[in-house]
């Protein structure tokens, strides 16, 4: 489910049926896989779509497509289309993902996560593990223990405040995530590496 103040991109090859629960003016364009795959090359996972919250910018560019569509302007739906697969091209596939990416230091819990993709959390969970050979927590985790990596490389930061930066309520913890990744306690990896 699709709301009003949202762009998607469905996988090629597949067939859809369309319709809303309210009035509503939609947009939908078919576009040849050879003419995707051009922009996307494999970013785009074929099973999957993604979707994205229409701000300013691609309100306007929805308002132009929908009257250059209107006018039959073939030249014009054609330019603004490139331009808006160059614009989905450059963004990172997947709303979650660039949630995790952001905001990887809170508290993040898997049923926000898959709501924000429109799934169960069991179906984000599987879904998540087939698109990042991982799951959302190894994810995190992975996340962390990599800034913690630059962290213990360049500043002079304690291990604790590192810790608690990163979102590890407790300092053992994270040296245990931190082992598990690295082999190596925090300690001993910021002796190697300034060594």
């Amino acid at each position: 489910m699709i709301s009003d103040s949202e762009m998607c991109l469905l996988p090629f090859q597949e067939i859809y049926s369309v319709s809303s629960s309210v009035s509503n003016e939609s947009l939908v364009i078919a576009i040849p896989e050879d003419y995707a795959a051009f922009y996307f090359k494999d970013a785009l996972d074929r099973r999957e779509g993604l979707s994205w919250q229409i701000d300013a910018t691609w309100q306007s560019i929805k308002d132009l497509m929908l009257t250059e569509t209107a006018n039959n302007n073939k030249e014009g739906v054609s330019l603004l289309l490139n331009y808006v697969l160059q614009k989905i091209a450059d963004q990172p596939v997947s709303t979650s993902i660039r949630f995790i990416n952001k905001h990887y230091t809170e508290k993040i819990d898997i049923k926000s996560l898959a709501a924000m993709e429109h799934y169960t959390p069991s179906y984000y969970c599987d879904w998540f593990k087939r698109k990042m050979s991982m799951t959302p927590l190894e994810y995190i985790h992975y996340l962390r223990i990599h800034r913690a990596k630059e962290l213990l490389r360049d500043s002079k930061l304690s291990v604790l405040t590192i810790s608690y930066q990163l979102g590890y309520e407790y300092n053992a913890s994270f040296t245990k995530m931190f082992k598990k990744y690295e082999r190596l306690s925090p300690s001993e990896y910021r002796a190697a590496s300034n060594s």
